[in-house]
C-alpha cells in the first residue's frame, strides 16, 4: 500500500507542475522511474510472501530462493537478510531441527555485571536472549521478557525489572517483584496499561536481583536491548497460519526472537505432555545455545512490591 501511495503522489505533483518547469522528456524519465520504483516493491512483497510460505511448509531451498530474489531487489533489506540467514541455517545443519534461531552478531554472556555475593556459587541468572550484541525484535506492542532464575540463598530480598526508552532518563516501566522460591524460567510482562513499544525505537532493559536493598551496589543485574519492528509480509501470512508452531517457525525465520520464545513459552504452558511442542523449545534453545534451561520449569511471575 505504502509504494502504490507514494507512486501516485509523485505522478500527481508532475502533473501540477509548471509546465515550463521540465520538459516532457524530464516528465517520462521521473514517470518511468515511479514505474520502476512500484514494480521493484511489489516484486519484492511478492518474493518475501512466497518465501515465507516455503518457510511454513518447511521447504527452505525454495524458500531461500525466493528470499534471494526480494534481497535482489532491495539490495541489504533487513527482512530479506535475516531471512535468508536463517533457512540457510537449517539447509545447512547436520540434524534436522524442527525450529532454529541464528542472530546477527551471535554471541552472549550470562551476565552484565555482578556485584553481589549473594547468589550460591556457579548458580546465576541468565536471560534468555540469542545474543548480547544486538537488540532482540518482537512485533509486541507489550512483549514479555524472560530469564532463569538459579536456586538462590535466602538473601535475596527482590527482583526488579525496569524498561527505558533510550531518549529519557527516566524508565518507561519499573517494578520491583517478590523473590522466587523455586529455581525456574520466568516471564516478566510489559503491563496492558503500559504506554506501547513504539515501532522502529531501541528500548533498553535492566533486571535486578536485589541481594540488599539498602545497598543496591550489590546487585546482581542482566541488561539487553529490544526493538519492536513491523513486517506487512510477515503479518499477512500470519494472517493465514493456522498452528501456533507454524507462527513460531515463521517468527524465527523474520528473525522476531522474542514473539518466537513467547510463542512457545505458552504453548507449554498449555500443553506441558506434548511431546513435539517440548521439542520446538528444546531445538528454539539449542540454537542460540542456552540448552541447560530447556527442562526447567515456567514459573509464575511476579507479585509487585510495594
Amino acid at each position: 500500500m505504502k509504494h502504490k501511495f507514494w507512486a501516485g503522489y509523485v505522478l500527481a505533483a508532475l502533473t501540477f507542475l509548471p509546465l515550463g518547469s521540465i520538459t516532457t522528456s524530464q516528465q517520462v524519465l521521473a514517470a518511468n522511474s515511479v514505474y520502476q520504483l512500484v514494480q521493484a516493491n511489489s516484486g519484492y512483497s511478492q518474493y518475501m510472501r512466497l518465501g515465507y510460505t516455503e518457510t511454513k511448509r518447511r521447504n527452505y531451498r525454495r524458500a531461500l530462493s525466493y528470499f534471494q530474489q526480494a534481497e535482489r531487489l532491495r539490495p541489504g533489506d533487513r527482512y530479506a537478510t535475516t531471512a535468508i540467514r536463517n533457512v540457510t541455517g537449517y539447509i545447512q545443519q547436520r540434524r534436522r531441527n524442527l525450529i532454529a534461531f541464528v542472530p546477527g552478531k551471535p554471541g552472549r554472556v550470562r551476565s552484565a555485571a555482578t556485584r553481589g555475593g549473594c547468589l550460591q556459587v556457579g548458580q546465576t541468572p541468565i536471560p534468555l536472549i540469542p545474543t548480547d550484541k544486538e537488540a532482540q525484535r518482537t512485533t509486541a506492542e507489550h512483549p514479555t521478557f524472560y530469564f532463569y532464575i538459579p536456586p538462590n540463598s535466602a538473601q535475596i530480598q527482590a527482583l526488579e525489572f525496569s524498561l527505558r526508552d533510550d531518549d529519557s532518563i527516566d524508565p518507561l516501566y519499573k517494578q520491583t517483584f517478590k523473590p522466587i522460591a523455586q529455581s525456574g524460567i520466568i516471564g516478566v510482562s510489559l503491563p496492558t496499561n503500559q504506554p506501547s513499544l513504539k515501532i522502529g525505537k531501541e528500548y533498553s532493559w535492566t533486571f535486578s536481583m536485589i541481594c540488599d536493598i539498602r545497598s543496591r551496589d550489590k546487585d546482581f543485574y542482566l541488561e539487553g536491548k529490544i526493538q519492536r519492528m513491523q513486517d506487512e509480509n510477515l503479518a499477512e501470512q500470519l494472517g493465514q497460519t493456522n498452528t501456533d508452531l507454524d507462527r513460531a517457525v515463521l517468527f524465527a525465520t523474520a528473525g522476531f526472537w522474542e514473539d518466537a520464545l513467547r510463542t512457545l513459552a505458552n504453548l507449554r504452558r498449555q500443553r506441558p505432555n506434548d511431546p513435539e511442542v517440548q521439542k520446538y523449545w528444546e531445538d528454539l534453545l539449542q540454537s542460540v545455545n542456552i540448552e541447560e534451561v530447556i527442562n526447567k520449569p515456567l514459573l509464575p511471575c511476579c507479585t509487585a512490591q510495594t
